[in-house]
């Protein structure tokens, strides 16, 4: 991560404004597609490798990412200031995701979204280190609460020192690095040119991968994880295709709605608002698998929800006019 860059570029575009409630509910509203595309890829992670569905999701994603970009500028939006930095924040997005689907293969869902959880206390801390954003601290005890719910719903067991726990660290840190870098370089571009040139990223990324690898001659069956990166590409069935293409489409919003929350929104106010993926995968196991809470997921979900809304509240109660420039001053 280029520092200097995210300390230094300062300039806004023209009418630039926070909007930390806008920057909820896109936040949300991402995470709630998102896991959706979490049971797809679940479903056909035992028959394609990781980085071929990310491959045709991507091209999926682009015609309507696409789309987005025609109408809220033209191609010229692309024409970004600080290429190197956006490559640099697609290249995280992609070990990201990559580590976490690899994970998701080897671990119980649940575990693998609390260890993912670790992220938006680091963002916490980066937005502070490096955007200047001031964290007070009933902020910071909401985003503790959070945490701890998430802690009660899974209650730490020895699967969490196994290698795949680490993928979801890597994960975590990764994420966290791209949502610093959204925040700082979002002020100066659109949330579509930024999830264009992200999802233009996977696509490449993963396309090569495929070149290198795609015959499987790395394949790999020492870990369910390895497995699902190194396998053979194979050729989708119709049924499958329809899957990959909805987590085609579900990606391009998922995509925008993250990038333009974190775009128009200090990162440590809207991170938070990831932890509704938790008790959303809860819901996923009732209607699904038919699996209900104990009742510490339930307290745990309260834990969650409750610290989400005092967070809102207080934005909505207090809403204050917010700094462009250099820091973003918020205090709670």
């Amino acid at each position: 991560m280029d520092v200097r860059v995210l300390a230094t570029d300062t300039t806004a575009s023209p009418g630039f404004a926070d909007s930390p409630v806008q920057g909820i509910v896109m936040i949300t509203v991402g995470i709630a597609v998102f896991s959706i595309q979490d049971i797809i890829i679940r479903t056909l992670s035992g028959t394609y490798p990781a980085l071929e569905i990310m491959f045709i999701r991507g091209m999926a994603a682009l015609i309507p990412i696409a789309f987005l970009v025609y109408l809220g500028g033209g191609w010229s939006s692309l024409r970004v200031p600080h290429p190197y930095i956006n490559l640099l924040r697609g290249l995280l997005q992609v070990t990201s995701y990559t580590a976490y689907y690899m994970a998701m293969t080897a671990m119980p869902l649940a575990e693998v979204t609390a260890i993912l959880f670790v992220s938006p206390l680091i963002v916490t801390l980066f937005s502070a280190l490096f955007l200047g954003e001031s964290v007070g601290p009933r902020r910071w005890t909401a985003v503790f609460v959070g945490l701890g719910g998430i802690l009660t719903i899974v209650r730490p067991s020895s699967a969490m020192l196994e290698p795949e726990a680490f993928l979801v660290l890597l994960a975590s840190v990764t994420y966290a690095s791209s949502v610093v870098i959204t925040r700082r370089i979002g002020r100066t571009q659109s949330g579509a040119s930024l999830a264009f040139i992200a999802m233009a990223i996977f696509v490449a990324v993963s396309g090569v991968a495929g070149g290198l690898m795609g015959d499987g001659g790395y394949a790999n069956e020492s870990h369910p994880s390895l497995s699902f990166l190194l396998r053979a590409w194979v050729a989708p069935g119709s049924d499958d295709m329809l899957l990959l293409g909805a987590c085609g489409l579900i990606a391009a919003m998922g995509f925008y709605c993250l990038a333009q929350g974190y775009r128009v929104a200090p990162a440590s106010v809207v991170a938070p608002f990831e932890f509704i993926a938790m008790p959303l995968a809860v819901l996923w196991g009732i209607l699904i698998w038919d699996e209900y809470p104990s009742p510490e997921t339930l307290l745990g979900i309260l834990l969650i929800v409750g610290s989400g809304i005092y967070v809102l509240n207080r934005e909505a109660v207090h809403n204050r006019p917010l700094s462009t420039g250099r820091g973003v001053r918020l205090r709670l």
